[in-house]
Parts: structure tokens; sequence; C-alpha cells
């Protein structure tokens, strides 16, 4: 009898043992994560990928969700006609996705096969997929309003660089004229270029780096008053060239002509290097070691410009930069209840993240409103020599009046083109490094819409058609380029729409808007610390996105991590040596080498883009260990990457062009078509 029991008892410690084992593998890494109480600290090394997304059907779906969920679905909601309006399920599960992902390597271990079929959800709106009238009207105009911050704070740093603070109407000018070339940029690429929903947007990349060369004597922005006692008050002419000439001609001007003609030739050879297809070349010796210190030097100058901003107000700057901050990161888990009624349902409460979608519309609009209160009560000085004029609501607001309803920019408004190797020498630094990220961007958005990695093809045609608008801004006087943006990614994964038509509304709507000058004249108005507060969370988002190409990278490697230490710190030492000894840095006889040489080792990301390239590519490492892997895998898809798709590699085709192409051979050597072969071009050489 005893050996009975012990026998029993040792069965029921072991199976007691066997569930705790189980309840801690698969409970610990799936209910616990999903509330949100995971152990991070647990591993020191990055979070995996999650494990892949298995296709299934609808009954297989409603069944398995409810290990989630510990409840189980009501059939309307999962139904195809109720889909695109109950999100309080999609919005659950994608939450305990992400908490999950935070996990590690435990998840892909403990979760068992059951589990990976809900591990997430299916996209509402594919790529290829095309939403009601109605609901892609709304969709557009969310990710319009999304996008119309960054093409603020673009433009007031691209007047901070040509001394164009005063200038008003000059502005409207320019706000005008990247909304124009944003939208019609954003149009094309997903129509004829990459053919994946993104938006291209104004770059900051492209005006940063001049800020360095603001410190060269020749492109410091005079001061007003002593301007006009040199030019008008004495009857001199000075410097200038003539007797009585503004300060917008003789100084703002000539810099907007610098600054676009060095950039048409910064984009042709932006466009040049997906014409020829050498974006495989590139990859070959660019990767995520010098992207890092790279981007991360950008930042270094545009403390200065923020701070010129933000100093106009510092309360106001401040209470902009926290409401964004807690909509977008501290209430980043909560959805907020929306009141809504429809015909079937009646009223009912719709749950969805608008706080964190429109986190930094809202806290532009915010400040805005704590501006005017301010300066009706006359707490501002309106002393228009004094910093807190331009926190004023009513500084600029004659500009409104002044600019007509409609206005049409055009090739050649102010002038001529000129050049400048000192300009264009920041563009390249710029473009190599925004060539960089609109890969980096290409693979984070087919991830996100579930389809295959992107071709060459298609990669080589979406850097064309960037290189192209860049050149066509340089020409209109847009006087910066574009890019991809990464926050638009974020969104299409949020809201689980993908569809690319959305994307080509957004395009035609921001061409509508640059067209509307009393719109774009509203948005210059925008006092100076709001700008200057979302320019905080703006550009130290930008910065912190640099450390995420650290997750391609074997960290525990000496090697990377002093290649980047290294590049850093010469990427300062340079420039305050070149700071340091002014104009007598160097001398050879030539004015226009000198101010280059200047210029490039004044310039913190192009200094430690030099040092960064020069070492990742001559000592010692594996691919691997360097994360060039990941870069260079572009048209490699493997078992576990292909379960998790959506849609094959047709929507990377134009279909009217493709169906044409095939009939040439000729077709499949050229890089930028759709029926370019790689394996037929390596076969000819």
């Amino acid at each position: 009898m005893d050996k009975d029991n012990v026998s029993s008892n040792a069965e029921k410690t072991s199976a007691d043992k066997s569930s705790d084992d189980f309840e801690g593998n698969h409970a610990g890494d799936s209910h616990k994560d999903y509330k949100g109480n995971s152990d991070t600290s647990s591993s020191s090394k990055p979070p995996t990928p999650p494990p892949p997304y298995n296709q299934v059907n609808e009954n297989d779906f409603e069944e398995r969700a409810t290990l989630l969920q510990k409840e189980k679905i009501p059939d309307d909601v999962l139904a195809p006609s109720t889909l695109n309006c109950n999100f309080d399920s999609f919005v659950e599960i994608e939450q305990s996705e992400k908490d999950l992902m935070q996990h590690g390597e435990s998840y892909s271990k403990g979760i068992d096969e059951d589990s990976k079929k809900v591990e997430r959800q299916r996209l509402i709106y594919k790529v290829s997929q095309r939403p009601p009238f109605y609901l892609l009207l709304f969709f557009g105009l969310q990710q319009c309003l999304v996008v119309l911050p960054s093409s603020v704070k673009v433009t007031m740093l691209v007047s901070e660089v040509m001394c164009a603070r005063d200038e008003e109407e000059f502005k409207v000018q320019l706000m005008s004229m990247s909304l124009l070339m944003s939208g019609i940029c954003t149009f094309l690429q997903n129509s004829i270029g990459f053919r994946l929903p993104v938006y291209q947007g104004p770059i900051a990349m492209y005006i940063l780096p001049l800020l360095a060369v603001l410190d060269l004597p020749q492109y410091a922005c005079p001061d007003r008053g002593s301007f006009y006692n040199r030019t008008m008050g004495n009857s001199t002419v000075g410097d200038y060239g003539e007797e009585n000439i503004t300060y917008f001609q003789a100084v703002v001007v000539p810099k907007f002509l610098k600054m676009s003609g060095a950039l048409i030739l910064a984009g042709f050879l932006h466009m040049l290097v997906g014409l020829t297809g050498t974006v495989g070349f590139v990859l070959r010796f660019i990767g995520p070691i010098t992207v890092i210190p790279t981007i991360l030097l950008i930042g270094i100058n545009v403390f200065t410009v923020v701070y010129r901003f933000c100093s106009t107000h510092w309360g106001v700057s401040l209470l902009t930069t926290s409401i964004a901050i807690l909509l977008s990161m501290y209430l980043d888990r909560y959805n907020l209840p929306i009141p809504l009624w429809s015909r079937d349902k009646g009223f009912h409460i719709f749950r969805y993240p608008l706080h964190q979608v429109f986190s930094v519309l809202i806290a532009g609009g915010v400040g805005w409103a704590i501006s005017a209160i301010l300066t009706k009560v006359g707490v501002f000085s309106d002393d228009p020599k004094s910093p807190e004029f331009y926190a004023r609501t009513d500084s600029r607001t004659a500009v409104i009046g002044k600019t007509p309803w409609l206005v049409f920019p055009y090739p050649g408004m102010h002038g001529t083109p000129g050049f400048d190797v000192s300009v264009f020498a920041a563009f390249i630094t710029a473009t190599i490094t925004s060539i960089i990220d609109s890969i980096a961007d290409y693979y984070a958005v087919a991830r996100v819409a579930r389809v295959p990695s992107p071709p060459v093809h298609a990669m080589n045609r979406g850097i064309l058609t960037e290189g192209f608008m860049s050149m066509m801004a340089g020409l209109w006087g847009a006087s910066h380029a574009t890019t991809t943006f990464g926050g638009n990614i974020g969104i299409i994964a949020l809201t689980k729409v993908a569809s690319r038509n959305v994307f080509q509304l957004l395009g035609v709507m921001l061409v509508i808007l640059a067209l509307l000058g009393k719109a774009t004249s509203v948005l210059v108005t925008i006092p100076y610390p709001v700008v200057g507060g979302l320019q905080v969370v703006g550009f130290g988002f930008f910065i912190g996105l640099v450390f995420g190409n650290l997750q391609y990278i074997d960290m525990n490697s000496t090697r990377n991590l002093a290649i980047i230490g290294i590049s850093i710190l010469w990427g300062l030492i340079i420039p305050y040596w070149s700071k340091l000894k002014g104009d007598e840095v160097f001398n050879t006889g030539n004015p226009d080498a000198d101010n280059l040489l200047r210029m490039l080792t004044r310039n913190p990301n192009f200094a430690g883009f030099l040092i960064a390239v020069i070492l990742d590519n001559t000592v010692p490492g594996t691919l691997k260990e360097r994360g060039m892997t990941v870069w260079q895998a572009a048209d490699q898809e493997d078992e576990e990457q292909s379960n998790n798709l959506e849609e094959g590699r047709e929507v990377y085709d134009i279909p009217a062009l493709s169906k044409f192409l095939r009939k040439y051979r000729i077709t499949s050597y050229i890089p930028f078509l759709p029926t370019y072969s790689p394996k037929n071009s390596k076969k000819s050489n």
C-alpha cells in the first residue's frame, strides 16, 4: 500500500511539475506578456523577429482566437462584412502581439502552433485592394493630416538656412513648392515607382548639413540693421552690387539659387543610381555600421536651430512637446472610445488609438491655442525686436491677406539656379544617406504590407523616382529632396490598411493643398515655440531611429563597437579642429577649393561617414557580423517569411506596362523595369 502511495505521489508530483513547466513556458510567454507584465530583463540580446504568420481559414481563425482573448469572439465581429468597423478585438490582439514580440526568443519556443495562427491579424485592405470611396477619403485625409507637421518643420528649417526668418511671403512659396513636390512624388512612387504604399516627404537630412555651411563667414546671415546701414542709410553699394537693394534680394535669393542648382545636380546623381541599377553595388560597401554614425552626427547641429524656435517662449515649447510625448508614448496602450451611430448597430462605442495617430497634430493645435490666449491677454511682447514677438499668433497674420487664393509655383520664379561646390558637397552626403534610409524603409513597408521582400527592379525604380523628383524639387525651388517616411509605415501597421490607393489619393490631396495659397499661408503663421516643440519630438525621434540599425549588427563584436565609436569621435573632432583654425585651416590658392575643404571638414556627418566607410570595409569582419546580410538579401525569401505573406511579387509589377515589356527580351537587362532579371545580367557579364 505504501509503495502504491509513493508511486502515486511521485506520478502526481511529476505531473504537477510538468504542468508547472507548461504554465511557465506557455502562460508565462503568452498570457503574462499579453497583460503587459513580461520580464524583458532575462536576456541581453535584442528581440528576435516574431514567428511566421500562417494563413488559416476564417473558422479556424475564430476558434484559435480564444487562446488570447479567453472568450469566444462573436461571429459578427469576424464576419468579412463587419471587419472594417469592429476594431476592439483587432487592437486587443495587436497589443498582445506587441508585448509578445518584446519577450524575445522564448516566444518562438514556448508558444504552440495553434497560437501562431492568431499571432498576427490579417490586413483589412491589402496593397492591391481598393477601399470604398468614403473610407478611401477618410484614410487619405488621416495620412494627410499626419504628414503636414513635417512639411511645416522642414520649411521653417529651410528659411533659417536661407536667412529668411522674416520673409513670410517667401515662406508661403517654399511651403507650396514643398507640398507640390511631395504630392507629385508620392503619387508617382505608388503608381509607377516602388509600387508599395509609401509617402515621399520633405527630408531634413538635406538641410541639416547646411548648418555647417553657415559657420563659414561668406554664408553667415548678416544682421538686418547693419545691412541697411551699409546699403541704404549710407547710400553705398557695399558688397551687394546695387544701391537700395533689399535684404531679400541681396541675401536670401542668392542662397536660394545656389541651393537649387546644387540640389538639381545631387538629384541627378541620385536618379542615376536607380537608372543604372547600382543600388546593389552601393550596398556592398555601405551598411548599418556606416549609417549609424552618419545619421547620428547629422543631428549634432540641429539643436542650434531647435533652440532658436524654442527660446521664443520655453513654456509653450515644453507644453507642446509634453502633450506630444504623453499622447504618443505614455498613452500608446490605450484606445480612445469614440461614440458612433450606424444603421445596423445604432449607437455604439468604437475604440481606436486616435490620440496616438494624431498626437503631433493635437499637440500643435493645443500649443497654437495656448499661444493665442497668451497673445490676447498681453503676455508676449509686441516689440518686433524681442524674441517673444515670434510667439505671438498675430505677428505674421498679414501674410494671409497678401497671399492669393491660388498659387502656381513654377521653375525660375526667382531667377536661374546657381551652383555652389560647398552646398553640393553637403547634398551629396545627404543623398547617400537618403538612399540607404529609403532602402531600409522599403524592407519595412514590405514586412508591414505582408508582401515579399522588394525585388531589385522595384528598389531601382523607387530610387530613380526619388532622384528624379529631387532634381525637379531643385528646379522648382523647393530646396530639399524627398524620401520615404517611416512614420506613415507605422500608421499602416496600426490601421491594417495597406492599400496603395490611399497614398495615391494622399498625393492628389497634397497637390491641391499646395495650390491653395491661403491654406499654406495659415500654416506659415504657426507660432515659433510651437514649431520648436514639434521639432524636439520629430528630430528626437529621428535621432532615436538611428539606433534601430543596431539590431542588424553583432553587438558582441568589439570590431563593430570600436568602428562606431571611433567614427563618432572623429566626426566631432575634425569639425572642431576646422572651426578652431578658422579661415586659415586651408590655403590652396583657390578660393572655391578652400571653401569646399572647409565645408567638408566642418560637416560632422561627412567626417563620420568617411571614417566609418573606410574602417568598415578594411577591418576584417564577416558579412553577418557587419549586418550586411540584411541589406543584401533583396531577392531571397525563406519558407518562414513566405508563410507570412498575403500577396505575391505581382504587387511590384506595373500591369499595363509589364504585359508589353515581356514581349521583348532586351527589357530583362534594364535594371529598373519590372521584367528585369539579375540572372540574365550576370550571364551577359
